[in-house]
Order: structure tokens, then sequence, then C-alpha cells
């Protein structure tokens, strides 16, 4: 009788003493973290992470907790962890575990839920320490406590873990851990911690940002979003700070009885509220039961359909573990929730049948994509209807206005951006979604709906860097609507702003584009010789192109030589296949305004011919025959224009061969053989400017040869089919010269007014 008190004594004193050693500060070697030189590991990103960047926030690469004699306790670490010294805190964590490992107790379930609580503080130590060198660290400690006995070290370890995947570009896995915290958290009771429904909601966010992310990958438009869209979740800290240990330890084991209720198969239950008509509501209870078996018995409670669109050849997919507590959740969340979790995607339709895809496996890229960004906005759409006060509400819109418009609906997306732009218009997302609207505006041609948006843009967030772009997209918009001055006139106006030295570039470049087009050739070459001033590589393409335009610029200017420079500056780089010929052609007629024959010649030789199209082969060809026909040399015209006819199978091209033939013959003299191939070719050739040139060379040489009438009547018919204005002057003078050949000198004269009827 006496054995038994004392033996309870003692073993209440041993109980009280461990605890003693546990939460009293006291003096132990700690053993210092130490930042590792390995690579870092390819799970946790690149140098996109936003780890790297926290670091230096942070400053923490030189504080170590040094191995000396320190006082420790649950309350200096959480306190080292609050002002952000990770790598202390990290240490004495892994110190007050290692305690508890070796003063095992005979409650193992308690300190194994204790151990989890402090691998979980260390993992997220490493990660908030941004020690990127650490990466496989973090993962394998966080995914170790994803599978702690406690729901609550569960539901933080994925939600840390998702937020790590994202980082990763894994947004499929991202959107999974996402869903097996939110799974949990309705199993966590405890009336001190607020932050859980913050991670809920930080959760759900997460796991639309993760289905968007992953639809604007499949589509190649993932790239110049703006940094502030996917929002850093709020949920950042664990909810475990300022307990004291009786409430800790009621936290960790919180929820491990309810879930314990369904050990032997998933537990199904109606809530029926009194007097409330609307939405069935389920509480559902799930512990490592398949997700067959859940959804099949939920489905058999709520009266639904559930067909698996992979069919039954996967079955490790239909195996899948669900780890389940919703509390008076509907029918679309449970389904969503319990499919997510395991990495699968259910779609409930207008019948109520609920269909499970896999969104790793698909056969059709278009469907798939259509299938997620369907999911997708869904998602966003039921967000914003339960968290309606969140701050991140333009976030969600403008993700719905991303998805949208790669869906095709144009209009809904740019409803979209404009209710971000009007609404949120202080947030940081305003500007960029009236760039985006404008784009899209501009897409469908409506010009002046994306020149409103963008002035919008310039005048309400001139201070935001987006604008620096907007000026000059606002001109691109404005040259597109045809007001080619006003264009012009904004192009001088980014150039002035002097925002950057690229913008700078373009405006000039653009601006010398505009005027050429409105003939104004002093000021175009102006601009076009800034840009080339400002240009950093002169080969490129781009700055070819512009070499180009200052030659033809030249060339309007009369500035023959001067055109001639520009001309060869864009042959020697990188100049477009389609602007090639046409810059070998006017360098050669340069050339033969000035009479530099040879050097025109030189520059044909200088072309390889089967390097070009069949096309373009001739029409260098002809540049050569008009050159040697105007140094005389006529016979090698001939010749190289008659091997060049018998290979040349296009009807077209071979007309306007022979149309250079004929010019051959009249320079020789023979005027018969030219009017009979002209006679010949004039019936083959096509409705068009090419006939139209035939046609008025037929006319001539009958004028030539004394066929006045003849000559008259090929002109009237050339007339009557609306030829070009360079063509119809050339046509009535011909009539004229015929009339005057017969002397009807009053009809020669109405022949040069026009009046040749």
């Amino acid at each position: 009788k006496v054995l038994v008190p004392c033996a309870v004594l003692i073993i209440t004193m041993m109980l009280s003493g461990l605890l003693y050693l546990l939460l009293k500060p006291h003096s132990v070697p700690i053993k210092e973290f130490k930042t590792q030189s390995r690579p870092v590991g390819t799970k946790l990103g690149t140098q996109n992470s936003k780890l790297l960047s926290e670091a230096n926030k942070l400053k923490i690469q030189n504080s170590k907790f040094k191995i000396t004699e320190q006082p420790l306790s649950l309350k200096i670490a959480q306190e080292f962890e609050l002002k952000g010294d990770y790598n202390n805190a990290y240490a004495a964590y892994n110190q007050l575990c290692q305690n508890i490992q070796a003063k095992m107790t005979s409650n193992v379930t308690e300190d194994e839920l204790m151990k989890d609580f402090l691998r979980l503080k260390m993992a997220l130590c490493m990660e908030k320490g941004a020690v990127l060198e650490q990466a496989n660290s973090v993962l394998s400690g966080l995914r170790t406590v994803s599978q702690s006995r406690s729901p609550v070290i569960r539901a933080i370890a994925n939600y840390h873990l998702s937020l790590l995947e994202m980082q990763n570009k894994q947004y499929l896995s991202a959107r999974a851990r996402a869903y097996q915290a939110i799974s949990l958290i309705d199993a966590v009771d405890f009336e001190p911690v607020q932050r859980l429904s913050e991670l809920k909601r930080d959760c759900y966010f997460l796991a639309a940002e993760a289905l968007t992310r992953n639809v604007l990958l499949l589509c190649d438009a993932d790239k110049n979003l703006p940094e502030s869209l996917w929002t850093e979740p709020k949920a950042q800290k664990a909810p475990f700070i300022n307990l004291n240990e009786t409430q800790l330890r009621t936290l960790l084991h919180s929820g491990s009885e309810q879930l314990n209720k369904a050990l032997l198969g998933p537990q199904i239950q109606q809530v029926k509220r009194s007097g409330s008509i609307g939405t069935a509501r389920y509480t559902v209870i799930c512990r490592r039961a398949p997700i067959e078996e859940l959804l099949a018995r939920f489905a058999a409670n709520a009266m639904l359909d559930i067909n698996w669109a992979f069919g039954l050849t996967p079955i490790g997919i239909h195996k899948r573990p669900v780890n389940l507590y919703m509390l008076e959740a509907t029918t679309q969340q449970v389904v969503t929730a319990a499919a997510g979790s395991v990495g699968l995607l259910a779609r409930q339709d207008k019948e109520g049948s609920v269909t499970i895809y896999n969104p790793e496996d698909y056969s059709s890229l278009p469907e798939h994509k259509r299938l997620l960004s369907d999911e997708a906005i869904s998602l966003w759409q039921k967000f914003l209807l339960a968290f309606h006060s969140d701050e991140r509400i333009a976030n969600a819109h403008f993700a719905i206005g991303l998805l949208y418009a790669q869906k095709g609906n144009i209009g809904e997306s740019i409803a979209e951006y404009k209710l971000v732009a009007n609404r949120f218009s202080k947030t940081s997302l305003a500007p960029f979604a009236l760039l985006h609207s404008a784009k899209l505006k501009a897409g469908l041609r409506d010009y002046s709906g994306a020149q409103q948006d963008l002035k919008q843009l310039a005048e309400q967030y001139s201070y935001t860097k987006v604008a620096e772009s907007t000026h000059l997209y606002l001109a691109d918009i404005t040259a597109k609507a045809g007001l080619i001055a006003e264009a012009a006139r904004l192009y001088r106006k980014t150039y002035n702003l002097g925002l950057s030295s690229e913008s700078q570039s373009t405006a000039a470049l653009r601006a010398g584009e505009c005027f050429y087009q409105l003939k104004d050739y002093e000021s175009a070459a102006k601009w076009l010789i800034r840009y080339i001033t400002l240009a950093k590589d002169r080969k490129n393409e781009t700055a070819c192109s512009a070499y180009f335009l200052l030659g033809k610029t030249n060339m309007a200017l009369g500035k023959s030589q001067q055109a001639c420079d520009a001309f060869q500056y864009a042959l020697t780089g990188h100049l477009p296949r389609e602007k090639y010929v046409e810059a070998v052609s006017a360098l050669v007629e340069g050339y033969m305004e000035q009479e530099n024959f040879v050097q025109a010649l030189g520059v044909l030789e200088d072309v390889d011919l089967a390097a070009f199209s069949e096309k373009e082969a001739v029409e260098i060809l002809l540049l050569k025959s008009g050159i040697l026909r105007a140094i005389g040399l006529t016979d090698e015209a001939i010749a190289l224009l008659g091997d060049r006819i018998e290979y040349t199978s296009d009807q077209q091209l071979k007309a306007k061969i022979s149309l250079e033939l004929t010019d051959c013959w009249v320079a020789e003299g023979n005027l018969e053989l030219a009017r009979r191939k002209l006679t010949e070719i004039i019936a083959t050739a096509e409705p068009g400017p090419l006939a139209h040139k035939i046609t008025l060379k037929l006319a001539d040489v009958c004028l030539k040869l004394g066929r006045n009438s003849q000559s008259i009547s090929i002109c009237s018919q050339l007339l009557d089919s609306a030829p070009s204005a360079m063509i119809r002057q050339k046509a009535l003078n011909i009539i004229a010269a015929a009339y005057k050949q017969q002397k009807n000198y009053d009809k020669a004269a109405l022949a040069l007014l026009g009046q040749w009827k």
C-alpha cells in the first residue's frame, strides 16, 4: 500500500523535471546552422525565386548562432523568428527537437507532435531565411511534416509546399498541395487561432492562381505580366506565435479525434438547418480512403452522377488516398476539394453530373486548355463571391481577363480589364489593365477605343514604369488608325521625352516612316538619320530597313548619290528578302541616272541568283538586260533573255521577259518583230499593270511603224480599262502624236487635254 503512492510520486516528479528542462531557459551547447556551398536544388527553382530578394531584406548571411553556452527555450526561438533572425531561430528549434528526441517520455504521441511542430518551424526558417543552398532540406522537411498526425501541421506544411511548387512552375502540384491544406483546415477547432481563416482564403487563391498560371504557360502567355499580379499570400506566419505550451499542445491535437471517426471509411452526413431552403450542405470526413470510394459514397448521399473521364485503365489514380474534413460544405466544394487534393479536377454540369478529369493527361491540347480555362475562371468567380472584401479582388478580375483573352472571349476580357482600371484605379494593376485593354481593342481594329485607354494610362499613371511604353504604343495605334500626321507628332513627343535610348531610337525610326508616307521627305531624312545615329547595331534587319527607306527618301529628294550610298549600306547588312530586290533595283536605277553603268553592272554581278525565287531572279535579270541595252549591248541582252525564257514556266514572268525582249528589238530597229511579239503576248497576259504596259508598248511601236489608226484604237481601249495615271498620260500623248501625224490638230489638242473620244 505504501509502494504505490511512492511510485506515482516518483513518476510525477520525473515528468515535472522534464517539462522544467524543456521550458526553463538554461545553458546548453547550440550547434551552428551553417549555409552550405553546394548548388541550389532544381526543385526550388532558379534566380526568379523570390526567396533570394527576401534574403537581402533580412540580411541574415552573416548571422551565426555560435557554439557557446546560450539560453534556450521555445520562447527564445520564437523571438529569434519574430526578429527575422532565421539562422539562430533554426538552430534553437533544432536543439529543442534534439532535446525531445533524447528525453522521450512514455507519451510518445505528445512528443511526436511536438517534434513535428519543431521540424515545421525549422523548415520555415530555412524557407523564410532565403537559404537557397538548403533547398532540398526545405522540401524534405516540409514533405516529412506534411504527413504529421496533426491536421494543423499538415495544412501549414502543404500550404508552404504549394508556395515552393509555384516558384518551381510546378503549377498542378502546387494546386494539389493547396487543396490538401484546404481539406484539413476545418478539422482544427481552436478558439485562440485566427490566422487559419486567412490561411484557408490564401489556399483558395493559390489553387486558382496555380491553374491560371498553368493555362498561361500552355498558351505561352505567362511573360510580361505585372509583378504584383500574384500577390504574396498574407498568412506567411504559422498560427503558433504567442501561444503557451498548453495552448500549443491543444492546437496540435485539434482535429485528430475528428479525423479518427473515419478510420474505417468515409463519413458523410447531410446538414439539416431548420427552416432553410436552398443548396444542400454536407459534413464529410475521410481518413486515407481511396478517392474512388469517397466520391462513390458521397454521390450516393448527394444523388450525383460521377463520371471518370479517363476510364478505368489508370487504377492508381482511382486509389489515391484522401484526407478530408469539411463542415457544412456544398456539393461543389466537396467534390472540388476531394478531387483537387489528389491532383484531379472535378467539373459539374448544369444537370448536376460530375466529371472527374486528370489535368496531367490529355489528347487534344485546345480542348485541354479550354477545360482548364473554364475551371480557372470558375474558381476565381467563387473566390470573388466567398471573399468579396479581400484585398486581392483586383488580382482575381485581372486573372479572369487573361483567361478570357486566351479563350478568345475578347469582349469579356476587355470588360474585366476596364473593371480593374475603373473600380480599382489606385492599385498597381490598373495601368496594366488599361494597357491590356488597349492591345485587345487594337486587335479588333478599334483604334479609337485603344487610343482612349492609352491616353487615360498616360495621363493618370505617368509616374509608372508601364507608362514609358505607353507613349510609343499610343503612337503605333494612331498610325494604324490612319492618322499619320498625328502619329508623327506623337513619335516626336516620345523622342523628346527621352525616357530611354531604346524608346528614342524606335520613335525616331517610326517618325521617319510617317513623314515618308506624308511625302515630307526632308523631315523623313532627318528622323531616319537620327535613328541610324542612335542604332547600336547597324547591320541588323531594322537598321538595314532604315537605310533602305533613307535611300528611297533621298531618291525622292533628287539626291541620287546619297540614295546610292544608303542603298549600299542596306545591302551590306541583313536586309529582309522582300526588300533586297527592291533595294538592288533602286541602287541600279540610281547609278544609271548618274550614267555609272559599270557600277550598276557590278551590283548585279554580286547578286547570287540561286539564292532567290524565280520571280526575284527574273527581276534581277531584267535589270541587267536594261543596263546592257542602255550601253548598246543589245545582242548580249537578247541572248541573256533568250536563255532564260526557255526555262520559265510562269506565264506572267514569260510576259515580262518578252516585253524586255521587244525593248531590245525596238532598240535595234526591228519594229515589226517587236509588234508581232507584243501582239502575241498581250493575248496571254493577265489583266492588270503588266497588261497595260504591254498594250502601251504595242501602241508606241504601231505609231513608229506609221500605223496611226491602229495606235489610236489600241490607246483608246487602254484608257477605257482605267490604267494608272502615268500610263494614262503616256497613252494620251501617243494618241495626240498619232493625230498630229494625220494632221488632225484639233483632236491632237483635245487628246492632250484628256478628251480622246
